[in-house]
């Protein structure tokens, strides 16, 4: 499995490399493919089924320079700390991964699992998408599969601000008190530098999933991701749809 280089972008531009990543792997253009990487600015990813207006403040986003879009996979909403959230990536072909939807969750999260055992951190997979740490979620994943191949993303915080989580995020009533039922990495004692977690989960993910190389993003992956963030994930008709 090739590995692309850490990099740290834009909301738009960050889906968008994603989705560039699944349509070159579905033309058999690229091999299966793992990333880390940080929305910069901070931004919300909404997930495909989600209602934008009834889910988020939008106006203290706008007012404190927070991006919001829409992911093509399922989920909730996700709140992506610029300074304290790492998000991982996966494209790999569908007849890799088992075809029961939980079971494939279960088997890409197994990368990350593994890595944070070189940290010391014990973490457990619970049904459908999410790592617990002390009974507290700590990730969340959502999927999708188009055209053969399995998009798998989501997020590990090592230092979110779960305060201004709280704030952005407009929670239903079933999911009130955030900070009681998530927490991050800094939260529970563990404080890593993000350097460091990065190479504990490249690490762990390798050993599970294997190995090829490593490289950045190709011009083509780039120009089809800038071209899908230009003209698809910074457009309202994207944004607004729900």
């Amino acid at each position: 499995m090739r590995y692309l280089k850490y990099r740290e972008e834009n909301g738009y531009l960050s889906m968008g490399l994603d989705e560039a990543l699944l349509l070159l792997r579905s033309k058999n253009e690229i091999e299966d493919t793992f990333r880390f990487y940080s929305f910069f600015p901070s931004c919300i990813s909404i997930g495909y089924f989600q209602s934008l207006k009834s889910s988020v403040d939008l106006d203290y986003c706008n007012n404190n320079k927070i991006e919001y879009v829409r992911r093509i996979t399922g989920g909730g909403n996700v709140f992506h700390d610029s300074q304290g959230e790492i998000t991982y990536s996966v494209v790999m072909k569908e007849n890799k991964a088992p075809e029961i939807i939980l079971d494939s969750f279960e088997f890409l999260y197994s990368g990350i699992i593994n890595g944070l055992k070189y940290l010391g951190i014990s973490v457990e997979f619970k049904p459908l998408n999410d790592l617990m740490l002390n009974s507290k979620k700590l990730s969340g994943s959502a999927q999708t599969r188009r055209f053969g191949v399995i998009l798998q993303h989501g997020t590990l915080m090592y230092n979110t601000n779960i305060e201004l989580m709280e704030r952005v995020l407009r929670i239903s009533d079933k999911k009130i008190e955030i900070k009681k039922r998530v927490t991050t990495l800094s939260r529970e004692g563990y404080n890593i530098e993000k350097n460091e977690l990065i190479k504990s989960l490249k690490r762990g993910f390798e050993e599970i999933h294997g190995y090829s190389h490593e490289e950045d993003v190709s011009k083509e992956e780039m120009r089809i991701a800038r071209n899908l963030s230009e003209e698809k994930y910074k457009s309202e008709e994207w944004n607004y749809k729900r």
